[in-house]
């Protein structure tokens, strides 16, 4: 017993450092983000776009910059846990952490921002969100190191996860899926509707937004919902945790990523809007991380050993 807690203290002691230097690394990453958002890009958006710099921001307090560092710090958190469990080559575990980031955190709101939006910068946007993500994702994986995995082989993962189901089997989980985003979408668009409602409806609240018909609603909602199955789907393919876990991760990273900085931020909105908005948002992406997980999860492949592969290495990490 004498012997015994010695090793204890050692263990706990390693586990405190390590979790210092992870609150450490994210707090890094916070600074960045905070340095490259509010100084040098965003006056490089102002003057591409041809605007004054008060008239960009909006009036933002600076106290929202605490909320900003908080929040990168939080995705380096996550994100360092998700490259964790990727078993792929560094640089494809660096290239689906990038994609997923920018796509869901940059691309996807300034598109959608120029169809609400008609004098928003788009390309100037574009640019400083892919400079950002880019930045925050390097530092990730400089401040976390990777394992190369060079005895992943990507192409026959991919293979091996197509190849868990019959062909029926997949189109018919990636057409509900693709499909019930915008059911889901609806949905907790009509439940937020009687609290924000009024706000949405009130002219001198629209900030010059363009509501589109219901067909092009349509079509903006499914094209979101076909790149969040393509920057998704990668996880899945390559995850080497349990199945719990990556529910657990995707849902987090979502919920970091798009309600709480999306309306946590949104200084120009109204807090009980936000409030409202950022619940149901945070509903949807629970509701859809599952669907995602449940529906699109490899099947069991019989007959070469590959599904006795994919469980024994679901136990490696967590």
């Amino acid at each position: 017993m004498s012997k015994e807690l010695p090793l204890d203290e050692t263990h706990q002691e390693r586990t405190l450092n390590k979790a210092l230097s992870d609150v450490l690394k994210a707090s890094v990453v916070g600074i960045l983000a905070v340095v490259i958002t509010a100084i040098p890009f965003e006056q490089f958006v102002v003057q591409f776009a041809g605007i004054s710099y008060e008239e960009f921001r909006g009036g933002m307090p600076t106290l929202y910059l605490f909320p900003l560092f908080l929040i990168y710090a939080a995705i380096a958190l996550v994100f360092a846990k998700m490259k964790k469990n990727l078993y792929i080559s560094k640089r494809g575990a660096f290239l689906i952490i990038f994609v997923f980031h920018y796509f869901i955190l940059s691309f996807l709101p300034d598109l959608e921002g120029k169809i609400y939006l008609p004098d928003y910068p788009l390309f100037s946007a574009m640019i400083s969100g892919f400079i950002l993500a880019l930045a925050v994702v390097s530092l990730i994986f400089y401040l976390w190191k990777q394992e190369e995995h060079p005895e992943a082989k990507t192409g026959q993962q991919v293979r091996s996860y197509f190849s868990s189901r019959s062909i029926l089997s997949w189109v018919w989980r990636f057409f509900l899926v693709w499909i019930l985003f915008y059911i889901v979408t609806m949905i907790i668009g009509i439940v937020a509707l009687p609290f924000n409602g009024e706000y949405l409806d009130d002219p001198l609240n629209t900030l010059g937004m363009v509501v589109p018909s219901m067909g092009a609603l349509f079509a903006i909602t499914q094209f979101r919902s076909l790149i969040y199955i393509l920057v998704t789907l990668p996880f899945i393919i390559f995850w080497n945790s349990s199945k719990k876990n990556l529910l657990l991760y995707l849902t987090l990273i979502l919920i970091i990523q798009y309600p709480l900085l999306g309306d946590g931020l949104a200084y120009f909105w109204p807090g009980m809007y936000r409030l409202t908005d950022g619940i149901v948002l945070a509903l949807q992406v629970c509701i859809m991380s599952w669907l995602y997980v449940t529906l699109l999860w490899k099947g069991k492949v019989s007959g070469n050993g590959n599904a006795v592969e994919e469980k024994d290495k679901s136990a490696v990490t967590t």
